[in-house]
């Protein structure tokens, strides 16, 4: 005779949403982390850490991480601790040249479409980007920096291209902490953003994209020399 196992516990109404909702904003939160450089490379994470940073239970965590670990964003190290991947200089060199391809194509497609409201916030977005270098806040730059790229990006209505960018930004994040402290010693990142703001003010398509490769350009030489081995 066949036993019959008994009925699982009726969840309640809007559990299932209410723990997507929750995953949602973990992966958003420790996605943005990686992004933006606030965690390094090879750096160990626990799940029990970031439920309790960001305030939520364990399962929503680990689902995040399952999302970033498929994404390249995160890595599973003998099947259980977690850890920020550290990029070997072939892999950035790989996603450096698929950047400067990207990033250009976005840029000159938003320089038509961004609405003169978001010119001006990215005008004091680069004022902060700016103060950050000059105060020796590697964070704050890399915040800044990072908000100043991608909203330019997202600006070109492509969505699906935004969303390749986004995830090479995941993987090489944590890598731009090397730049520091010897970025902060340069102001080239700033002046790029400068000729940037001004070419959005043209509407200049072109000259956008060229700000955009020269900041990659820029930056990718300091990286480049520590990445080797």
């Amino acid at each position: 005779m066949t036993r019959r196992l008994p009925p699982r516990p009726a969840r309640p109404a809007g559990a299932d949403a209410r723990e997507e909702t929750l995953t949602g904003q973990a992966y958003q939160k420790l996605r943005h982390a990686l992004m933006t450089g606030a965690l390094l490379p090879e750096q160990v994470l626990t799940v029990r850490g970031m439920a309790e940073e960001y305030g939520v239970s364990l399962t929503p965590v680990r689902e995040a991480v399952q999302r970033l670990v498929v994404e390249q964003g995160l890595e599973v190290v003998n099947g259980r601790t977690i850890r920020v991947p550290r990029l070997g200089i072939e892999t950035y060199r790989e996603i450096l040249k698929i950047r400067m391809e990207l990033e250009c194509l976005a840029a000159k497609e938003a320089a038509p479409r961004i609405s003169n409201e978001e010119i001006e916030r990215l005008d004091l977005v680069m004022q902060s980007h700016l103060a950050a270098i000059q105060s020796g806040d590697a964070h704050q730059t890399l915040v800044k920096n990072t908000d100043f790229h991608l909203s330019i990006y997202r600006a070109s209505g492509q969505p699906i291209l935004v969303r390749i960018i986004e995830g090479l930004w995941l993987r090489v994040g944590p890598t731009l902490n090397l730049l520091f402290p010897q970025y902060c010693g340069s102001l080239t990142g700033h002046e790029t953003h400068v000729v940037a703001v001004d070419a959005l003010r043209r509407r200049d398509g072109d000259a956008l994209g060229q700000a955009m490769r020269d900041d990659l350009t820029h930056g990718s030489r300091y990286l480049i020399r520590l990445l080797k081995p």
